[in-house]
């Protein structure tokens, strides 16, 4: 008695469709398109040796080329292919290296802010601070950077001492003059 073999998982027709526009309709092998050549979706890695139906292993080919190639695993696959593959390597490297950018400035303005949110809570005898607050300190140090915003916040609890709404919107106000100036000094428009 011989082992039977799993049946072969069928692509769906949105597969499919969503092969031939990532690959813009066109033969990944010879470069011919509709309406001269019906178009297919073929295993770069073949089925039998093991190709799953991922979209990273499916590209779009001819009738001709598909049937040329057949379950063959091609040793060299076309330039188009490779260019691809590298493409989309370096596309997620950078993607990834964005992704890390992105992350450490948001530490590095989270830690900022809070030592800012800790100079007003502890200059003011206060056991916290409001989310609200927390969150335009942020949005300050962002536009700003650390000093200006470190500056103005000293500022403020300097002239209104211990009365928390005085001090916080007087702080507001110095970090948007700031923030108007610069976009002056830069010629933006508000």
């Amino acid at each position: 008695m011989t082992a039977s073999k799993k049946p072969r998982k069928q692509i769906s027709t949105k597969t499919r469709f969503e092969i031939f526009k990532r690959d813009g309709f066109v033969c990944q092998y010879c470069g011919e398109h509709p309406p001269k050549i019906i178009l297919h979706v073929d295993h770069i890695y073949p089925v039998k040796e093991g190709g799953t139906n991922d979209a990273d292993n499916l590209v779009t080919s001819c009738d001709v080329c598909n049937r040329g190639k057949g379950a063959r695993l091609l040793s060299n696959g076309p330039t188009s292919l490779k260019d691809k593959a590298k493409q989309v390597a370096e596309s997620e490297a950078q993607l990834l290296g964005y992704y890390k950018v992105m992350k450490d400035k948001n530490s590095r303005i989270d830690g900022e802010t809070w030592q800012i949110a800790d100079l007003y809570t502890e200059e003011l005898s206060l056991g916290g601070i409001r989310r609200d607050y927390f969150r335009s300190i942020k949005m300050f140090v962002g536009k700003l950077g650390f000093h200006e915003v470190y500056e103005a916040m000293d500022l403020a609890i300097t002239r209104f001492g211990t009365r928390e709404f005085k001090v916080f919107k007087y702080f507001c106000g110095i970090c948007w003059r700031k923030i108007e100036r610069h976009k002056e000094s830069i010629g933006e428009d508000s």
